[in-house]
């Protein structure tokens, strides 16, 4: 609107008031410099919208990459060198490596989800190709001795594959198996020969007796060392559902549990056992401060099995946690706390510890330390006063989410808590090589059915 003198700007005002004819011009010259004003705030804004837009979309920046039909230019780039190919010409596929996007080969790996882009200016039959999912049924392939994937698949066991005793990656999709799980023995096949393996396939048969049985048991524990005698063990997803739900919860962790550790068991109950229901397995008891809680013990399951070892099933369908296990191994004096253990009583309940377990009722099991890894390296973590000071958990059950960290994230995600077991194993197969050379190559060994009574 137009300033006018202070003057002029008094007779306006003194005629509006004497004769109302006078207002209709004033108000209509406000109306038009008003609308003018908007007009004109619009086309701004609208040319402003236009300049943001245009620039994300088509700047002066022009990028081409060799065989590659849509060029995407981030917003903002001031080279080519962030350029990305969205689609290439037939035959080849998207790729991008340190020297930026590129179209090479699309290859094809067996039983993979997708193809895969060769390296820039390889071929297919040159390449160490690596597919970053299988198609269903199929699973990632992993290394022996790391447990890393290969980069190819393998195929899944069935679950009836799984329940007649083939151990886990080692089935074939005609219903055969190259091993079995503890307690069960290969009857092997001259027919089904494995690929590039020189060895052979068949079916798990059930072991008709009572038989020595050697896998992984896994305990979380403070920064004391003592004795796994009269305690309960898990395995590796046994041991990640205690810490899912007991340790990690707290800030700081609940018993101040700091490590897993790992110990390389022989079991090997009396035949009282088996007889039971054919299994391989005692009744599971809870032990606390190395003293079986479970009333009853030395009439119920001592006097009768012999110091067997037990094994208790968690709900995989409440708890998603795949092949969770508990396991108790009874010791020495195991009906008295630590502290009460007399001589006497160490004396007359001998437990079930031994050098070489034979199934006799004195003589179950024996473990052997066999490495451990730190929570800390499992949560991807430092822990400490301050970490938790500043508001941060590993695991917070109200959210199902983590603060500071998200590796405990979404619980009750089957798939999720299956990584988190293989990342346990992953980093025992690491530290292993290192602290127990003699044992290379033994960075898994698959875990006996629980059929505990």
């Amino acid at each position: 609107m137009l300033t006018p003198s202070e003057d002029a700007a008094q007779e306006p005002l003194r005629a509006a008031a004497e004769d109302p004819r006078v207002v209709q011009p004033r108000k209509f010259s406000c109306c038009c410099v008003a609308s003018t004003t908007m007009l004109a705030l619009a086309l701004a804004v609208g040319a402003g919208l236009a300049a943001y837009f245009l620039q994300g979309r088509g700047s002066k920046l022009s990028c081409s990459i060799q065989a590659c039909v849509n060029v995407m230019v981030p917003r903002g780039a001031t080279n080519c060198s962030s350029a990305l190919c969205e689609s290439c010409s037939s035959g080849l596929s998207p790729g991008r490596d340190g020297n930026g996007s590129y179209c090479g080969a699309s290859c094809q790996v067996a039983h993979c989800a997708t193809s895969i882009t060769a390296a820039r200016g390889g071929q297919c039959s040159e390449e160490l190709l690596r597919c970053p999912r299988c198609q269903d049924g199929w699973e990632l392939e992993l290394d022996e001795s790391t447990l890393l994937p290969t980069g190819n698949c393998s195929f899944s066991c069935t679950a009836q594959q799984l329940q007649t005793g083939c151990a886990h990656r080692s089935c074939q999709p005609d219903g055969h198996c190259s091993s079995c799980l503890p307690g069960f023995r290969l009857r092997s096949d001259d027919a089904f020969l494995l690929r590039g393996r020189g060895g052979k396939a068949g079916v798990c048969d059930k072991e008709e007796h009572a038989v020595s049985m050697q896998f992984y048991m896994y305990r979380a524990q403070d920064f004391e060392t003592y004795p796994p005698e009269n305690t309960d063990l898990a395995s590796a997803a046994g041991v990640m559902w205690y810490l899912h739900n007991e340790v990690v919860k707290l800030c700081p962790r609940h018993y101040n549990i700091s490590r897993v550790l790992r110990y390389k068991v022989t079991v090997f109950n009396p035949p009282a056992v088996f007889n039971v229901r054919q299994g391989q397995f005692g009744h599971y008891v809870a032990f606390d401060s190395g003293m079986c809680t479970v009333p009853n013990c030395t009439h119920d399951w001592w006097d009768q099995f012999g110091y067997s070892v037990g094994c208790q099933l968690q709900d995989e369908q409440m708890w998603k946690y795949e092949d969770s296990y508990w396991y108790s191994l009874p010791g020495r004096c195991p009906s008295q706390t630590w502290n009460n253990k007399s001589k006497k009583c160490l004396r007359d309940e001998p437990g079930g510890s031994c050098a070489r377990p034979d199934g006799s009722r004195k003589c179950t099991w024996n473990a052997e330390p066999a490495g451990q890894v730190s929570v800390d390296a499992l949560s991807q973590i430092e822990m400490s006063d301050a970490w938790c000071a500043a508001g941060n958990i590993e695991y917070d059950e109200k959210t199902d989410r983590g603060r500071g960290t998200d590796f405990w994230d979404d619980k009750f995600n089957s798939t999720r808590n299956k990584q988190r077991v293989l990342r346990l194993l992953q980093l025992f197969a690491s530290e292993f090589d290192a602290v127990e050379q003699e044992w290379k190559g033994s960075a898994w060994l698959p875990a006996p059915q629980c059929d505990g009574f």
